[in-house]
This record gives structure tokens, C-alpha cells and sequence, in this order.
């Protein structure tokens, strides 16, 4: 016997309840320091990003959205990625940071986006502690990607995301030696990297939601 499908209305309710509350906000370090101890010194000071991990609300269901970044920028070229970029200092804090970087990048308005909660904070190797900020969107948003930044946009069915086993290990050679991360692949496109593991932070944050 299956599993019954989740209604949009669950799925909305126990993300709420997996995401941190605004008004508890995650602090340096990131969960994912430990994993990068042979790689970054944890006592350099650390920039400040936030992302958007956000949820498009259609009538029956959820989905996630995502930006390619065109294949000329310097860092990252190509690769699936959430909006979002370096907190500045007119940004009132990660939120205001995520909008502005979600606007900046897919013209999707802030007006379209309820913020509801964080994830927990993220290290990167490039020198970011990225704060991920979990928001809903409105399925009715309009799109006008900056072409210098971004190549598309695009959602994955929630359902498909939280399916077992979607995540598969991947391990690598990164400056002689070997990391690990995690992936999927939707509709051709390869989801990994920094995107995949706070996508699997969201998982194991569900587990006790």
C-alpha cells in the first residue's frame, strides 16, 4: 500500500514547522563547518550571504525554484543555484538581502514572497556563511531575469525533491583532496554543490517536523 500524497495545505504546515522562526535567526558557525576543517580556517572572519529557498505556491502543490547562473561569471558559471549573493550594508538583515537578491536576479518582486522562517546557517569554501531564508511565492510571479547573472529559471515539483533517496552521495577531488556532496538531477540539470546540501539540511529538518 502506498503512502497517501501530502495536501498542499500539509506540505505548507510542516514546512513552517521545519524552517527556524524569523525571530531566530542562525548564527555563525554553519552546521557544515566540521566537513570543512581540512579546508577553510574556521578563525578567519567569514562574508555574510543569504540565499532564497523558495516555494512556489500552485493550486495543488508545491515547488522549488531555481536560477542557472549564465556561463560566464567568474565563480560558479553554469551551476543551479538558489538567489541570492553577499549581505550589504543598506540590507536591513539576511531577509531584506534575499529579496533584494531574488529581485535583482528574477525580477520576482518582493511583494510575491512571504518569508516564513531560515534554514540552518551554511559554510562555503569560498569564504561565505550563507544564512538560507525559506520563503513562499506566488504561483502568479513575473519573471525578468537579469541575463548577466542568470540563464533561467525554473521549479522542481516539491514531491519530487522529498521522494527517498533523491539526494545521491556524490564524492570528489577538490585540490587533492576527496569531498563529498550531494545531488539530483531534474529534467536534465544537475542540482549539487552548496544548493543540494542546504536542500538537505531542509530534509533532515523535516524529519522531526
Amino acid at each position: 500500500m502506498t503512502a497517501p500524497v501530502a495536501t498542499i495545505d500539509e506540505d505548507i504546515a510542516r514546512l513552517r514547522r521545519a524552517a527556524r522562526p524569523l525571530v531566530d535567526p542562525p548564527a555563525a558557525p554553519g552546521w557544515n563547518l566540521a566537513e570543512l576543517a581540512d579546508v577553510i580556517d574556521p578563525k578567519l572572519p567569514r562574508r555574510s550571504a543569504a540565499v532564497l529557498v523558495p516555494f512556489v505556491r500552485r493550486d495543488d502543490a508545491l515547488s522549488m525554484l531555481f536560477t542557472r547562473r549564465t556561463a560566464h561569471l567568474r565563480t560558479h558559471a553554469g551551476q543551479i543555484s538558489f538567489p541570492g549573493g553577499a549581505i550589504e550594508h543598506g540590507d536591513a538583515d539576511a531577509v531584506a538581502a534575499a529579496l533584494r537578491e531574488t529581485f535583482e536576479e528574477t525580477g520576482i518582486e518582493s511583494e510575491r514572497v512571504e518569508p516564513f522562517g531560515f534554514l540552518d546557517g551554511f559554510e562555503t569554501v569560498s569564504g561565505f556563511f550563507v544564512t538560507p531564508v525559506t520563503g513562499f511565492v506566488r504561483g502568479d510571479y513575473r519573471l525578468k531575469p537579469d541575463p548577466e547573472e542568470v540563464d533561467e529559471v525554473f521549479e522542481v515539483p516539491l514531491d519530487f525533491i522529498l521522494a527517498p533517496d533523491r539526494l545521491k552521495r556524490l564524492d570528489f577531488d577538490w585540490q587533492g583532496r576527496t569531498r563529498t556532496t550531494y545531488e539530483f538531477e531534474w529534467d536534465g540539470r544537475r542540482v549539487w554543490g552548496a544548493t543540494a546540501s542546504i536542500i538537505r539540511n531542509l530534509l533532515k529538518r523535516l524529519e522531526t517536523a
